[in-house]
């Protein structure tokens, strides 16, 4: 568990333009914290969990990234209380493999619900 730190929060209208300004958001909040090293991994894994929020939630989204120590987690919330179900893409699929590379390429990733929706995490270690 990440020690007490101030988050770095962003809100993007569900539109397909927004995963890219979530990963700058997100590369940059790491390497404002000394991360940089893990901002590649983060900004992939961010991109990932965004785009399933956009895809498969609803309302805004809602992106928090907390750096503190050699840790980062983010997390990306919407309105959605569908939680999301990790697939087995066959080798022709163009989707699928999301959740399978947050689950392979962090430290720990979850769900939780928050109001009416859902929140996907994950932390990775620097």
């Amino acid at each position: 568990m990440l020690p007490p730190s101030r988050p770095n929060l962003m809100t993007v209208p569900s539109v397909p333009s927004s995963v890219s300004a979530v990963r700058r958001f997100a590369v940059e909040a790491c390497r404002r914290s000394g991360l940089g090293q893990v901002s590649d991994t983060v900004a992939l894994l961010v991109s990932e969990v965004a785009t399933n929020a956009l895809v498969h939630g609803s309302g805004d989204v809602r992106v928090s990234v907390v750096a503190a120590g050699h840790l980062v987690r983010v997390e990306v919330a919407d309105d959605s209380p569908g939680w999301p179900r990790p697939r087995r893409a066959g080798p022709e699929a163009e989707g699928g493999r999301g959740l399978a590379l947050v689950e392979a390429l962090s430290s720990s990733w979850g769900t939780r619900a928050e109001g009416e929706g859902k929140v996907v995490w994950f932390e990775i270690t620097g």
